[in-house]
């Protein structure tokens, strides 16, 4: 049984917007999963990171506004730390992501979802 997608999203940032709308519009079955309202716990924090292949830094977008107001040097951050402030501030998370469970996929291009849908 394939297992569902589930699309990571906070819905006032458009890119989110437009990538749920493409999924929509492509009759794509999907689980939404709102991070502000349904926060990621310290688990699946660490098991996106592994199944993207990332340390756990790297699932932070660092051009993040939150970020840069919080002024946190991350490489002084052991794992544990870094997952507590994703956990603790989930908009620093990049996104989109869409995952099958096996593969994960961030950001948005058209392209790249199709491949990423069809291929599944």
């Amino acid at each position: 049984m394939e297992q569902k997608l589930i699309f990571y999203c906070v819905d006032t940032w458009s890119t989110c917007r437009k990538a749920k709308a493409w999924l929509s519009q492509n009759d794509i079955d999907f689980e939404y999963r709102n991070l502000i309202k349904n926060p990621l716990s310290k688990e699946e924090i660490k098991g996106l990171a592994n199944l993207a292949g990332l340390e756990i830094s790297g699932l932070i977008n660092r051009k993040s506004q939150v970020i840069k107001k919080l002024a946190i040097n991350l490489t002084e951050l052991n794992d544990n730390g870094i997952v507590q402030l994703i956990e603790d501030n989930p908009r620093i998370i990049i996104r989109p992501i869409i995952s099958d469970g096996k593969r994960l996929l961030f950001g948005f291009k058209e392209q790249d979802y199709l491949d990423f849908t069809e291929a599944g």
